[in-house]
């Protein structure tokens, strides 16, 4: 997987597939236990051998357990940015570009708004790194599950340097 290039630095695609994702891991994590237990609960009637449903439910179980590691450990790192660093991410990846106006009307001229989302976005490849969330690890675990699927194709195809043009608009 080649890193993106552009607005976002440094920041491979697998990496900002997980930042695009992050704001729904929470209820994903709960979908999954929802699911996890109604496959077991109507396991009786369905056409599987109770060895299949068990080993489905298991690949579930482990599935689930992976998405809590990475909510968290991508809430850890997001705990250690400062303020500002995480009103960028979550005007970029998190959809709030209701926030973007405070930047193009109070904060920063345009130069310094993408110079700063850059540095940020070198930041986070680093630290996720760190972290232990590496392109291996995003290629073995996360990138066939639903959630990622389609995040993941959005960022291969370059649509999310959408974004960044959307963001230059405040200033224009």
């Amino acid at each position: 997987m080649k890193a993106a290039l552009g607005g976002d630095g440094n920041l491979e695609n697998y990496a900002k597939t997980i930042l695009f994702a992050y704001p729904l891991l929470k209820t994903v994590e709960k979908d999954y236990e929802e699911h996890i237990r109604n496959k077991a609960l109507l396991s009786y009637g369905g056409k599987r051998t109770a060895f299949e449903v068990a080993e489905y439910l298991a690949e579930e179980l482990i599935h689930q357990q992976n998405l809590s590691w990475l909510k968290q450990t991508v809430k850890g790192i997001l705990d250690k940015l400062s303020d500002e660093e995480r009103e960028l991410l979550s005007i970029r990846y998190f959809g709030h570009t209701d926030k973007m106006r405070n930047f193009a009307l109070c904060k920063w001229n345009e130069r310094t708004y993408f110079r700063r989302q850059a540095r940020l976005s070198k930041k986070m490849g680093e630290l996720l790194r760190v972290a232990g969330i590496t392109q291996e690890i995003y290629l073995r675990d996360f990138k066939d599950l639903d959630i990622f699927r389609k995040i993941h194709e959005f960022v291969e195809q370059g649509k999310d340097q959408k974004i960044s043009a959307c963001e230059r608009r405040f200033w224009n």
